[in-house]
C-alpha cells in the first residue's frame, strides 16, 4: 500500500453556511436583554451588486430558519434586500434592476429598489462626478434611504457586506489621515446607522413609539403563558392578614435612608420650585451589523463561483483618480509594501488597538461605578456629579523611585480619566464626536487633583468649556481649598457669532384659512420628530395662523414672557423652576417655541383678522372647549401644562382636531370673493414686514402662555443615554429598582444580624462574669 503525497491547495475556500451562522450569532449580540418575543422579525441586506454582497444575500438566503437561530434579540424571519442606484455612471439603473431579478429568482429574497435624485440635491445643471466629495455625498444620501427602507418594513437590523479587505484599506487610509489608536480600530462589527442622526426612529431612537404600539417589535413583558405561571406563583404566595397589617403600617421608609442626599439643589430658593413630569429617554434605532469582516475578498469571490452566483462589476472602483479608496486599493495591489503595512501587520495592529480600548473602556467603567451622581437633570440637560477619588497606586519603592515608570503610570491613569470625562459629556454634550482622550488633559487636571502633572500644578477648579459642555465648580461657602467640589455639567452657552439651533414648522394651508373665523381653525396633525441641539426630539401640534419656531430661549423674551403669565403663583413657579433647574446662563440654553408673529389676540379668544377683514355674519364663538368639540377641562387659564407621557394622556382640545384639508368652506359662497383675496393680501404684507417672535412655551419646563393648550401641544424626548449613567442618576434622585431594594433589604438584615449576634456575646461575657464575681464572693 502506498500513501498519497500531500498537496497544498491555493486556492481560497468557499464560505459554508454553518460557518457563517456561527459568525451571525456572535456578531449579533442582545441589545435588550429583557426581550421576550418569539416571533420571527426580518432583517435588511444593503446590496450593492459586486461580489461581496451578492456573497451576503446568498449566505442569508441559506440561514436556518428556526427557533434557534437568533439575530440579536428576535429569532431569523426573511430578509429583504435594499438596492440603491446612484445615479453617477451610465447603465446603473438597468445594473440595479438586474440585481434584484437575481436577488428574487435565483436566491428568493425580496428586494427594494431606491434612485437618488441628484437633481433635486444639487441643483438643475449640476454634474455630480464633478464633486471631489462625491463618494461622502453618495454615502450619506445611500444610509439615508437605506433607513427610509427599514422605517417602511420596521427592520431594526441591517446587515453589510464590509469584508476583511475593506477593514485593511480603512486602516491604511486613517493611518494616512493620521488617526490615533482609536481611529486605527477599523469598523466596528456592530454599530448604529450612520448618516442618519436627525432620523428619528433610526439613529438611536424610535423604542418609546414601538413600546406605544399595539404589536411592538420589542416584547419586554411576559407572555400569556409566563403571566398564567407568574400569577398561579403570585397567588400561592399571598398571605391576606400579612398583606393587610402591611398596608395599616404603611411602607418603611428606613429602605431608603443609604440614598439619601445632602444636595439642596443647584440654586438657592429651589424648595418651592414646582416638580416637572420627567422626560422620556429615547433608545433603540437601527443597528448595522458587519457579519463578513473577519472573511477575505478571495473567499467571498470562492462562495460565489462555487454557488454560480452571478456578481457585476463596477469599473469606477479601478479608477485610481476618483477617490483616496480607490488609490489605497490601487496601491495595495500593484506595488509590494513594506512588512509593516501589509495586511497581517495592519490587522494585527487594529486588533491591538481594540484590546487598549476595550481595556480603558473597562477601567472608565469601573471608575464612574465609584463616582456620585447627584442628579441627571434631562428636562435642562444638567448633570451633578462628584467626582471619584483616583490616584497612583502604592507600588514597591524600587518601582517608585523610578521617575520614568511614574510618568507612565501616570500617562495611563490620565487615559482613564479621559475615558471617563468622554462617558460623563456624552449625555449633556450637542456633538456627536466627542474630542479624543489626548486633547482633554487640562479637564483631567481640573477634575483629578491627584493626578496633575508637575506643570498643571497652578490648575484651580474653574468654570471650563468642551466639547459643547460647560463644567461649572459648585463650591460651597467655608469649604477648605482642598476640598473636592461637585461639578454641574451643562450645555454651554451659546456664541454670539454662530447661528443658534433652529427647528421651523409651517402654518395650515392659507387658502383654506382665509374663509373661516380664528375659531374655527385646525391643524395640519403632528409633525415629525425633530432632533433639536442634538439633544432633545421634539414635535408639535399646532393651529396657529403663523409659522411656529424651536428655538433657543433668548433673554430679551424672558420679561415679556413672564408678565404675561396668568398670575403672581405662576411668576413664582416659573422663576422657581428656573432657579432650581436651569439657574443662570444654562435657562438660556433650553428650547423654546416661538411664533413668528404676534398672537396674543388668538390666545385672549379674539380673531385673527383685523376689524376691516371680519364679517358681520361670521360667528365670533369664544376659544373654549365646548366650542371645540373636547372634554371640558376645568381650568381654562392655567399656564402651566405638562407634555403628554406614556401611559396617561391629559384631553387637550388639540388633540380632537382634524387635519386642514385645501377644500372649500360649504358655508360661504363666491361673494365673498374679494374679502378672501383682501385676507391673502394682509397676510402677505404681514409677512414681508418682518418678523416678530413671540415666545409661547418652554416645552422641558412644561410651562406655557394662559390658553396655549387650546392652541398649541408638544411633545419633547431626551437623546439616548448610556444605561449605566442613567441608573446611577436615578439613584441619586432617589429612584431605585426593585433589585436594588432587595439588596438593600438585604445588606439591612445582615447588619442587624451582625449587630444581635455582636449583643449576645456581650451579653455572655457580662453573664459569666457576674457568675465568676458571685462565685468569688462565696
Amino acid at each position: 500500500m502506498t500513501l498519497l503525497a500531500p498537496v497544498l491547495h491555493c486556492s481560497a475556500r468557499p464560505i459554508s453556511v454553518a460557518e457563517f451562522s456561527e459568525v451571525v450569532q456572535a456578531t449579533c449580540i442582545h441589545r435588550f436583554p429583557r426581550y421576550r418575543g418569539y416571533e420571527p422579525r426580518k432583517i435588511g441586506l444593503a446590496i450593492s451588486g459586486g461580489v461581496d454582497s451578492m456573497a451576503l444575500a446568498f449566505l442569508c438566503s441559506k440561514l436556518k430558519k428556526s427557533k434557534d437561530f437568533k439575530v440579536a434579540d428576535h429569532y431569523l424571519g426573511r430578509p429583504i434586500a435594499f438596492v440603491v442606484d446612484h445615479g453617477l455612471r451610465e447603465g446603473s439603473r438597468e445594473e440595479a434592476v438586474k440585481v434584484l431579478k437575481v436577488l428574487s429568482s435565483q436566491l428568493n429574497l425580496s428586494g427594494q429598489l431606491f434612485a437618488i435624485n441628484w437633481r433635486d440635491i444639487l441643483g438643475p445643471g449640476v454634474k455630480p462626478a464633478s464633486l471631489p466629495n462625491i463618494e461622502t455625498l453618495a454615502r450619506h444620501h445611500r444610509y439615508r434611504r437605506i433607513a427610509s427602507g427599514c422605517n417602511h418594513y420596521k427592520l431594526m437590523s441591517l446587515f453589510t457586506a464590509h469584508h476583511e479587505d475593506d477593514q485593511y484599506e480603512t486602516i491604511l487610509m486613517r493611518l494616512l489621515s493620521g488617526h490615533g489608536y482609536r481611529g486605527l480600530q477599523g469598523m466596528r462589527r456592530v454599530t448604529d446607522i450612520p448618516e442618519c442622526y436627525d432620523i428619528n426612529g433610526a439613529y438611536r431612537s424610535g423604542f418609546i413609539d414601538d413600546q406605544r404600539q399595539d404589536s411592538p417589535f420589542y416584547r419586554l413583558g411576559p407572555i400569556r403563558s409566563e403571566s398564567s405561571v407568574l400569577r398561579r406563583e403570585l397567588y400561592r404566595e399571598v398571605d391576606p392578614a400579612k398583606i393587610a397589617h402591611e398596608v395599616c403600617s404603611g411602607p418603611k421608609a428606613d429602605y431608603f435612608d443609604a440614598y439619601l442626599d445632602d444636595y439642596s439643589g443647584i440654586a438657592s430658593g429651589s424648595k418651592c420650585a414646582p416638580k416637572l413630569a420627567p422626560l422620556e429617554i429615547e433608545e433603540g434605532g437601527i443597528t448595522i451589523y458587519r457579519p463578513l469582516l473577519g472573511f477575505s475578498k478571495d473567499r467571498l469571490i470562492a462562495t460565489c463561483e462555487e454557488n454560480n452566483v452571478p456578481w457585476f462589476e463596477d469599473h469606477t472602483n479601478h479608477d485610481a483618480t476618483l477617490t483616496l479608496r480607490n488609490a489605497v486599493r490601487h496601491m495595495c495591489k500593484h506595488h509590494t509594501l513594506p512588512a509593516a503595512l501589509q495586511k497581517p501587520a495592519v490587522l494585527r495592529m487594529a486588533e491591538r488597538c481594540r484590546e487598549r480600548v476595550a481595556t480603558l473602556e473597562a477601567e472608565a467603567e469601573r471608575l464612574l461605578q465609584r463616582a456620585h451622581i447627584h442628579e441627571f437633570g434631562a428636562n435642562a440637560g444638567t448633570l451633578v456629579v462628584t467626582m471619584p477619588d483616583l490616584s497612583l497606586p502604592t507600588v514597591p519603592t524600587l518601582s517608585a523611585a523610578s521617575p520614568s515608570r511614574r510618568q507612565k503610570r501616570l500617562a495611563h491613569y490620565r487615559l482613564v480619566a479621559a475615558h471617563f470625562a468622554r462617558r460623563i459629556m456624552a449625555p449633556i454634550s450637542p456633538e456627536r464626536d466627542l474630542s479624543q482622550p489626548a486633547q482633554l488633559g487640562y479637564l483631567v487636571s481640573m477634575l483629578f487633583p491627584s493626578l496633575r502633572s508637575s506643570d498643571d500644578h497652578s490648575v484651580k477648579p474653574k468654570p471650563y468649556v468642551i466639547c459643547g459642555v460647560l463644567f461649572t465648580p459648585l463650591l460651597r461657602e467655608g469649604d477648605p481649598p482642598s476640598a473636592k467640589p461637585r461639578w454641574l455639567l451643562s450645555r454651554a452657552p451659546y456664541v454670539s457669532n454662530m447661528p443658534r439651533p433652529s427647528c421651523n414648522l409651517t402654518p395650515p394651508y392659507r387658502k383654506t384659512r382665509v374663509k373661516k373665523h380664528a375659531s374655527q381653525f385646525k391643524t395640519a396633525g403632528w409633525s415629525k420628530f425633530q432632533l433639536y441641539d442634538g439633544r432633545y426630539w421634539i414635535r408639535l401640534l399646532h393651529r396657529f395662523p403663523v409659522d411656529i419656531r424651536v428655538a433657543a430661549f433668548e433673554p430679551e423674551h424672558h420679561k415679556p414672557f413672564r408678565d404675561a403669565l396668568a398670575d403672581d403663583h405662576a411668576r413664582r413657579q416659573f422663576a422657581a423652576a428656573l432657579r432650581r433647574y436651569a439657574p443662570a446662563k444654562v435657562r438660556y440654553t433650553l428650547p423654546a417655541i416661538y411664533a413668528t408673529q404676534d398672537v396674543t389676540r388668538l390666545l385672549r379668544g379674539e380673531d385673527w383678522w383685523p376689524p376691516e377683514l371680519s364679517l358681520r355674519d361670521e360667528k365670533e364663538a369664544p376659544v373654549g372647549p365646548k366650542h371645540l368639540g373636547a372634554p371640558a377641562i376645568a381650568v381654562a387659564n392655567a399656564s402651566v401644562i405638562s407634555p403628554p407621557s406614556r401611559g396617561s394622556h391629559r384631553p387637550s382640545p388639540v388633540d380632537n382636531m382634524t387635519p386642514d384639508e385645501p377644500t372649500p368652506d360649504p358655508t360661504f359662497t363666491g361673494k365673498h370673493q374679494e374679502l378672501w383675496e383682501a385676507r391673502m393680501k394682509w397676510e402677505t404684507a404681514l409677512a414681508e414686514a418682518g418678523e416678530k417672535p413671540m415666545l409661547l412655551a418652554l416645552p422641558t419646563l412644561g410651562i406655557g402662555l394662559p390658553n396655549i393648550e387650546y392652541w398649541l401641544r408638544w411633545e419633547v424626548r431626551y437623546k439616548k443615554v448610556d444605561d449605566e449613567l442613567l441608573r446611577l442618576g436615578r439613584i441619586g434622585k432617589f429612584y431605585v429598582t426593585r433589585d436594588e431594594v432587595r439588596e438593600i433589604v438585604k445588606k439591612r438584615d445582615w447588619v442587624e444580624r451582625r449587630r444581635r449576634k455582636e449583643r449576645r456575646r456581650l451579653w455572655r461575657e457580662r453573664v459569666l462574669e457576674r457568675r465568676k464575681r458571685q462565685e468569688g464572693r462565696e
